[in-house]
């Protein structure tokens, strides 16, 4: 997980701290059943997909920067493992999104039972 966060730089922490808020607000919803913390949700949702975009935007500059310069390796490598290395905000970011809105879809199922 070291290798993981390092490989995707500084914008690893913002994906990983707007996506732990994400999830975190996503379980409060399961457990509170109240549709008013959905619009927390949502917004942190928002702020993940942003810092996730960024991170992406900035890894394959980084990249692309690098690649233009004296390397010694062939170009077409470092292009590949550097766009490799540049996913990674994108798997971090995704993948605690995905749990978090399938504890909105635990939480919206329990919400409706209690309006029943």
């Amino acid at each position: 997980m070291v290798e993981f966060m390092k490989a995707g730089g500084w914008s690893m922490w913002l994906v990983l701290i707007f996506g732990l808020a994400t999830l975190v607000a996503a379980a409060v919803f399961v457990f509170r059943r109240d549709l008013g913390k959905l619009a927390l949700v949502r917004a942190l949702t928002l702020a993940t997909v942003f810092a996730v975009a960024t991170g992406l935007c900035g890894n394959v500059a980084a990249v692309m920067h690098y690649a233009a310069g004296d390397t010694d390796a062939p170009v077409h490598v470092v292009v590949m493992q550097g766009l490799a290395e540049s996913l990674t905000p994108g798997v971090l970011g995704f993948t605690l999104l995905s749990i978090s809105w399938l504890l909105v879809a635990v939480g919206t199922r329990r919400a409706q039972d209690r309006i029943e």
